[in-house]
């Protein structure tokens, strides 16, 4: 058989060659275009794929730790919830994604005002809940649309809830949807994934406590932005517990005596001994409740159009002219200073006449010869009058600082208003004109520019009960961790001891024991308990008729119990009270009774439905949904 013709294998060679070669560029060429599609052309998208087909940092918010009242009760705890909530950069189109939730979920304006509001001061990637407290139906028609919901996501959390709505609500607080303006205080690494940040009371002193630590999940996400499994799980840590020491049973009984008169205002209970606060209420008050998912425009504008203004907490924010409550602490250092002895007696008849000018009695028959005792007890203006002019302003001046007026109380509450102590500096900076002997005349009956705060006089009159000692208020009492259950305890402050001298309490203790026991405050009196105290009526001005100043007049009560050995102090204000001070007196007696002499089935009752409470929020929802019930809870 004859070879093939050499040149023409060498033709079919290359021709083969040719071909193969071809192939190979095309192929080449194939994967560089695809190259430049992926790395170039669609670059930012196949990124953020393979970013989502690879893992994502799932932040993991702690339970709050929860605020327990002294015997245990729940003041503010966690409920588990279903949400929906939204990632900004995991949503390509956010607008018509929220319009398509809107009408799917049957949101409302307010429920979209306060998602963008949540938005404001977080980076995209941080979740944004739209919606809480989702129904079985809302959480079923997500589900079967989460294809076409890239960011969207139904989670369970803690929602946060005051069982006792608004008895608490101006002392424990509220929290709220955080905003840029709340994480100029607080390090916004830390609120990545939360929802919630304490805005007022013990909710917003104790923010750092009670909001834990965060913890990650790291999720294994495919393409399509479904969980395949986690690749490492690293646990939040709840917050601490706080227990105060806050009493249910008095707080309640403060709060019925002012609404079921409809009185505003507000009482302040400490210990005497070491300035724990028992009560603080504030009347009107307000749903805290209200306040944690953002509140409507509805309940907004029905605190704002309420007359009685229940957004002000009047216990520590409240100003007040002190009235005749300011007489035992001039008497004190009238004393002190040997201005007057104990036995100082003065004819007190129903007016003063000083400089052309007639300062009246509120008794004007007047009560003739009278001693620190008959003043106190009747309080009688003419005997004050003539001390006033005795002292001089800068002793008063020195007498109201000394019981710690004219300054902010050291209490564990943000906020708090400082009153106002007048002096000829002051008087000459605002007023413009310089200090009259009348002045001190008024100031010495509580009166004139004089201002101070519900919480200033329980403080003052505490050191009345304790023999001279000026104690730092405190609300909390310890924390208690709740993995644990150790419990450790927010130690009070020393107090200031006033170097009062024993026949000046003396002379004050006698006064304020009979005001009770046969003066202007006997109808406070309990029968089997000893208590001394003080009535105050202050005129305020409430408008202008006819070029004249209209006047009304606050009922004001300081005083404590037992006399010999005090265990409750209580300062009580009611607006617009009244002449004589009797609207504060059954204000008072309530808080002191609820303390001193409680129904003796009350705590065991109170006790048992606390523990029931627990029980039943334990019951319910993913393990580890509520703070587990702290080591101290026993029945009192």
């Amino acid at each position: 058989m004859p070879l093939s013709d050499p040149a023409k294998r060498n033709r079919d060679f290359r021709f083969r060659l040719g071909i193969a070669t071809g192939l190979m560029l095309l192929a080449i060429l194939v994967v560089v275009l695809r190259v430049v599609d992926l790395e170039v052309l669609h670059f930012s998208k196949f990124r953020t794929l393979a970013y989502d087909n690879h893992a994502a940092l799932v932040p993991v918010a702690p339970p709050r730790g929860l605020v327990l009242a002294d015997h245990g009760e729940v003041l503010a705890e966690n409920q588990p919830t279903y949400a929906v909530e939204i990632t900004p950069d995991q949503t390509p189109h956010l607008r018509e994604t929220l319009r398509y939730l809107q009408q799917m979920l049957g949101l409302n304006a307010d429920d979209m005002r306060q998602f963008q509001d949540r938005r404001l001061g977080k980076p995209d990637f941080d979740p944004v809940v739209l919606k809480t407290n989702l129904t079985s139906t809302q959480i079923a028609a997500i589900a079967v649309r989460a294809l076409d919901l890239p960011g969207v996501r139904v989670v369970a959390m803690l929602h946060r809830h005051y069982p006792y709505d608004a008895l608490f609500s101006h002392v424990v607080g509220y929290v709220g949807p955080i905003t840029a303006t709340d994480l100029k205080d607080f390090h916004a690494s830390n609120y990545v994934g939360r929802n919630y940040i304490g805005k007022n009371g013990l909710e917003r002193y104790y923010e750092r406590q009670l909001r834990g630590t965060m913890g990650y999940q790291i999720k294994d996400i495919n393409a399509r932005g479904l969980q395949v499994g986690t690749l490492r799980d690293i646990p939040a840590h709840p917050g601490d517990n706080l227990l105060t020491h806050l009493r249910v049973r008095v707080q309640q009984a403060g709060a019925r005596a002012f609404q079921g008169k409809g009185y505003r205002g507000a009482v302040v209970a400490l210990n005497p001994n070491n300035g724990a606060v028992l009560a603080m209420v504030t009347s009107p008050s307000f749903n805290a409740n209200w306040f944690v998912d953002g509140i409507s425009t509805a309940h907004w504008q029905s605190l704002l159009d309420n007359p009685g203004r229940p957004l002000m907490n009047r216990a520590d924010n409240g100003l007040y002219p002190p009235g005749s409550c300011a007489k035992p602490f001039y008497s004190i250092q009238a004393v002190q200073e040997g201005v007057i002895t104990p036995d100082f007696h003065t004819f007190c008849a129903g007016n003063y006449q000083l400089g052309g000018h007639t300062y009246w009695d509120w008794n004007r028959a007047g009560f003739g010869n009278t001693g620190i005792t008959k003043a106190l007890a009747w309080s009688v203006d003419v005997f004050y009058y003539k001390l006033a002019v005795k002292m001089g302003i800068a002793l008063q001046d020195k007498t109201l600082w000394r019981f710690g007026f004219g300054r902010k109380p050291p209490i564990d509450l943000p906020g708090g208003a400082s009153g106002l102590v007048p002096t000829p500096a002051w008087k000459r900076r605002h007023l413009h004109a310089p200090w009259y002997t009348g002045d001190s005349v008024i100031l010495g009956i509580g009166q004139g520019y004089l201002l101070e705060t519900p919480l200033q006089l329980a403080r003052a009159v505490s050191a009345l009960a304790n023999g001279g000692y000026l104690i730092q208020p405190q609300v909390a009492k310890a924390f208690i961790n709740p993995n644990t259950g150790q419990i450790a305890t927010i130690p009070n402050a020393p107090p200031v001891n006033l170097h009062i001298s024993a026949e000046a309490m003396h002379a004050v203790h006698k006064g304020m024991e009979a005001c009770v026991a046969i003066g202007t405050c006997h109808t406070v009196s309990i029968p089997g308990i000893t208590v001394a105290g003080k009535t105050g009526t202050a005129q305020v001005p409430v408008g202008y008729k006819n070029g004249h100043t209209i006047y009304n007049n606050d009922s004001l009560f300081i005083g404590w119990a037992p006399v010999d050995h005090p265990k409750i102090a209580v300062a009580v204000v009611v607006e617009y009270g009244g002449h004589n001070a009797w609207q504060a007196l059954p204000v008072a007696r309530a808080v002191i009774k609820a303390y001193l002499q409680p129904d003796e089935k009350t705590p065991e009752k109170v006790a048992e439905k606390a523990t029931a409470h627990y029980d039943a929020r334990l019951a319910i929802g993913e393990k580890g949904s509520v703070n587990p019930r702290p080591a101290h809870f026993t029945k009192p």
